[in-house]
């Protein structure tokens, strides 16, 4: 029996578990998932699960791990996210390769999404 995967452009529309609409960048290069510090405490109280050791090109940083619901292509799924200062960067949520295998998404660089449009106007 084949299942049908879902497929993601590198820009999802994403709603959260408070019901916020935003959009999230997605990133094959990036081992896990993370979420603004700031949005995270949009949520309200989240337990940290555990601590997550993140390399990146900044050197090597301890981040701790929130459980957070979303809704991503119609699929509702609660996972786990590092919490990082994101600020300065457009994208508030970023969707990496933990969650991109472990819920069987597939990436086509290729797809639009309405945010994308309404730029290129």
């Amino acid at each position: 029996m084949t299942q049908t995967r879902l497929v993601v452009a590198l820009i999802e529309p994403i709603i959260l578990e408070n019901g916020a609409h935003l959009y999230a960048k997605i990133d094959t290069g990036a081992d896990s998932s993370s979420i603004d510090k700031e949005l995270a405490q949009e949520l309200g109280e989240k337990k940290i699960q555990s601590h997550k050791i993140i390399k990146s090109a900044l050197g090597r940083h301890r981040r701790p791990l929130i459980n957070v619901a979303l809704q991503l292509q119609g699929k509702h799924f609660e996972e786990k996210f590092t919490l990082s200062d994101r600020s300065h960067l457009k994208y508030k949520v970023l969707i990496g390769k933990d969650i991109l295998q472990k819920e069987g998404f597939l990436v086509d660089p290729c797809l639009e999404t309405q945010e994308e449009k309404e730029v290129q106007k």
